[in-house]
């Protein structure tokens, strides 16, 4: 009995390439570019559902966890498939990066999380333009385009990942603007973290203190002290400037509502009305008189 076997040409071909792809020549049969053998390992489904919560990135232990061979990531690179933006991190389908696609790609391609000025401005807290992302890890990464900064360790009380990105908290952003930040500068920056209400001062001294050893960490102290103060700090670069051709520190920025002060002496006089009936009323008063105090004014109360 003889039994009749159809086999198509294009599978004819694709069997005989797995042999010797020189052999396969089958005439007027459109045969797949290596390109699109290669992507066929890996479900597009799989990749697209990676970059969907990526910003558009994937790294390629990802896509070799997908299916993909190393030759058939560098063959989509070839087709246009894949964008590399750093060493084992791709863009997927364009190059055309958003802001967060930028962040996403330098805390996976550094193996860290976004920190100093570019979770600043991630957390909208910051006023300065800033050309390269800047991102800690414990990892000594080179990556174009990014500062990594490199520690010994970091605490996974001072990362948390929102929108997908692994950024540094806001105490912890705090703690490491000490190194490019001056006390008003930081002061500005605690202000607006405050408005957004995303500032937490208990949280910001336990960061300090998992930080000991920090060089600049007065820096931080000094722009507490500037905020209890009822100061706002520097908000443009002029008065940047300004502050710095002063020979004496100017308050900078203070709504201070109090009966009478003088700033030369530190000190501040509130004249009490008739006694206050409600203790919410005292107790605001006790806990403003506090932070005067804690910040170097003397009060004063008069009746």
């Amino acid at each position: 009995m003889v039994y009749s076997v159809r086999v198509s040409a294009r599978n004819l071909c694709e069997r005989v390439l797995i042999r010797s792809p020189r052999r396969c020549r089958v005439q007027g049969v459109p045969q797949r570019t290596s390109a699109e053998r290669n992507l066929r390992a890996a479900p597009p489904a799989e990749i697209a559902r990676i970059a969907a919560r990526q910003h558009g990135i994937v790294t390629l232990a990802q896509l070799r966890a997908a299916g993909m061979s190393a030759p058939g990531v560098t063959r989509a690179v070839e087709a246009g498939k894949l964008h590399r933006v750093h060493r084992g991190v791709y863009a997927v389908g364009h190059a055309a990066l958003s802001r967060d696609a930028r962040f996403m790609a330098a805390t996976l391609g550094a193996d860290g999380a976004l920190s100093h000025l570019s979770v600043a401005d991630f957390w909208k807290v910051s006023r300065w333009r800033h050309s390269t992302i800047d991102v800690v890890s414990t990892r000594r990464r080179a990556l174009q385009g990014v500062e990594v900064h490199t520690v010994r360790s970091l605490d996974e009380r001072d990362v948390l990942v929102q929108n997908g990105i692994r950024v540094t908290t806001v105490a912890r952003m705090l703690v490491d603007l000490t190194d490019v930040l001056t006390p008003h500068q930081l002061a500005w920056v605690i202000h607006e973290a405050t408005y957004h209400k995303i500032f937490d001062e208990r949280a910001t001294r336990a960061a300090m203190t998992r930080a000991n050893g920090r060089r600049n960490l007065h820096v931080l102290e000094r722009a507490l002290e500037l905020r209890a103060q009822g100061s706002a700090g520097t908000r443009s670069a002029k008065e940047d400037t300004f502050l710095e051709a002063q020979t004496t520190e100017p308050l900078v920025n203070v709504k201070l509502e109090v009966d009478f002060h003088w700033p030369d002496e530190r000190r501040i006089v509130e004249v009490d009305g008739p006694p206050h009936d409600r203790l919410a009323t005292r107790l605001e008063d006790t806990r403003r008189d506090q932070l005067l105090e804690r910040g170097g004014w003397s009060v004063e109360r008069a009746s």
